[in-house]
């Protein structure tokens, strides 16, 4: 369990660090079951900042398996670390899915708006988003049924799908 709490830290330190580069105030910080939430004083930033802000945190996840893959070919194999490894490469993957509340559904939502209409473009992502969880919530489906008892990714779908449906945050959209 500690290694999972350390692959979100990296993962959302990606995104500070990125945030403070880009010299924007961070304005709070909302813990979630699955991450965290930062809000910044990002209104009026460019289109491009955005999809790097989100980016950097798949982005440290991937370099962070890098140094541990290098630990483990220079000091031998060891199943907690192989464990980190594989972690942090699986959360920068799922966290990469075009569905609304991860990273990749920013990046593919942001990229609707440079692409299309404002009043097309929320349609069209929530489309995109609705298939895509559809998509993780069937391979999650296959993981319990291959292992029997791996329900986290379930918990997951529920979650993302608790947040696209009934989170007050995007009712209003």
């Amino acid at each position: 369990m500690p290694v999972l709490f350390l692959c979100i830290f990296i993962h959302e330190m990606g995104h500070i660090i990125f945030i403070k580069l880009s010299r924007l105030d961070i304005l709070s910080v909302e813990i979630l079951p699955f991450g965290i939430n930062i809000v910044t004083n990002n209104s009026l930033t460019a289109y491009k900042t955005d999809i790097l802000i989100a980016l950097s945190g798949p982005f440290a996840n991937l370099i962070f398996s890098c140094v541990i893959f290098f630990a483990i070919k220079f000091n031998g194999y060891d199943s907690v670390i192989f464990f980190a490894f594989l972690s942090n490469i699986l959360y920068a993957a799922i966290n990469l899915f075009p569905v609304r509340s991860l990273d990749g559904g920013r990046i593919v939502e942001t990229a609707m708006k440079i692409i299309l209409p404002e009043n097309y473009s929320h349609t069209a992502f929530s489309a995109v988003s609705a298939v895509f969880l559809g998509v993780l919530s069937i391979f999650a489906f296959f993981i319990l049924m291959a292992t029997g008892y791996n329900f986290t990714l379930i918990l997951l779908c529920c979650y993302l799908f608790y947040t696209i449906h009934f989170s007050p945050r995007n009712r209003g959209k």
